[in-house]
């Protein structure tokens, strides 16, 4: 176990390189920190902080650039350079939320006023080429999410037509992410959008309420139907999900010290672990599936060694 302190702020996303080399974390109005785990004592290097983080916290495949999205960009930095570079998806004045696949080759830009669309990027040696728009001046989006190969788009949607759009009810919708076709359609039974995640193998879909897990599987087209509902076993709300590489475990941070470990079959808890690091609010594993990292509300990050 290595505790590691970050700027004081909210821990917002965690992330390790493929290799297991270095672990990067977004920290709330203090900007991303980079740790090399080679070292016996790692000092953090921050990284620049000018922009809002926006998610997509990821490394690149070989282990040597790291990448997160701002309000309209996607940065990267360079580690063997240190260098930055910045690729800006603006469409209109105001872009509301970017979001990437795990090797940043796709990318889901979300714009508002007055072209309220959805955009889909592919990366190519030419660099970024639009490939489909999807208008929705009549439907509300919210919580995007890639699954981890770049093939499919979740999100919660909703009717903006009507006086009052707002109360229209949320479904759950998986696309095509090359071409934004619908797949499928679930039942979101709640009133307040959470963020998504798929399974690594994009089988599942998970989301979060207050203190109930909700699950959908992910059929190759048609329903999602109903969510399967996995309650906490506390009064405590679930704040960040991340899912094992081999697919068997989901670990759910709460709003509390605890991480759970549940059986992806069974939907059981299999393990809890508890540190003392205040709320904790983010959660992540490495690609090999032998660390796992959580992170607080006053930019604790911890890693732990994983059994099984």
């Amino acid at each position: 176990m290595r505790v590691f302190k970050a700027g004081d702020g909210e821990v917002l996303d965690l992330a390790f390189s493929p290799d297991g080399t270095a672990i990067a974390a977004a920290v709330k109005y203090q900007g991303i920190y980079l740790w090399n785990l080679q070292l016996p004592s790692p000092i953090p290097v921050r990284l620049d902080s000018d922009l809002e983080y926006r998610g997509g916290l990821s490394f690149s495949a070989e282990s040597r650039s790291l990448s997160w999205l701002g309000p309209t960009s996607r940065r990267v930095y360079s580690r063997n350079s240190r260098t930055f570079a910045d690729t800006s998806f603006a469409f209109t004045r105001l872009t509301h939320t970017v979001i990437q696949s795990n090797d940043g080759s796709r990318v889901i830009s979300q714009h508002g006023m007055p072209d309220y669309c959805l955009i889909g990027w592919r990366e190519s040696d030419d660099g970024w080429i639009r490939t489909w728009t999807v208008s929705t001046i009549d439907l509300a989006t919210e919580s995007l999410t890639l699954s981890p190969d770049g093939r499919l788009l979740a999100m919660l949607a909703r009717s903006a037509l009507g006086d009052r759009w707002s109360s229209n009810p949320r479904r759950v919708e998986v696309r095509d992410a090359a071409t934004a076709a619908v797949l499928g359609t679930g039942i979101y039974p709640y009133n307040i959008a959470e963020p998504l995640l798929f399974s690594p193998d994009g089988r599942q879909l998970v989301g979060f309420n207050d203190m109930t897990l909700l699950v959908w599987p992910v059929p190759e087209n048609g329903s999602l139907g109903s969510p399967l509902l996995v309650r906490n076993d506390s009064r405590k709300h679930f704040t960040a999900l991340a899912y094992h590489p081999s697919d068997r475990f989901l670990y759910a941070t709460s709003n509390d010290e605890t991480v759970h470990v549940f059986d992806t079959t069974t939907w059981d808890r299999v393990r809890r672990f508890t540190w003392q690091l205040g709320n904790l609010k983010a959660v992540t594993l490495s690609p090999d599936g032998t660390l796992a990292a959580a992170g607080g509300d006053h930019g604790d990050v911890i890693i732990w060694d994983v059994d099984g």
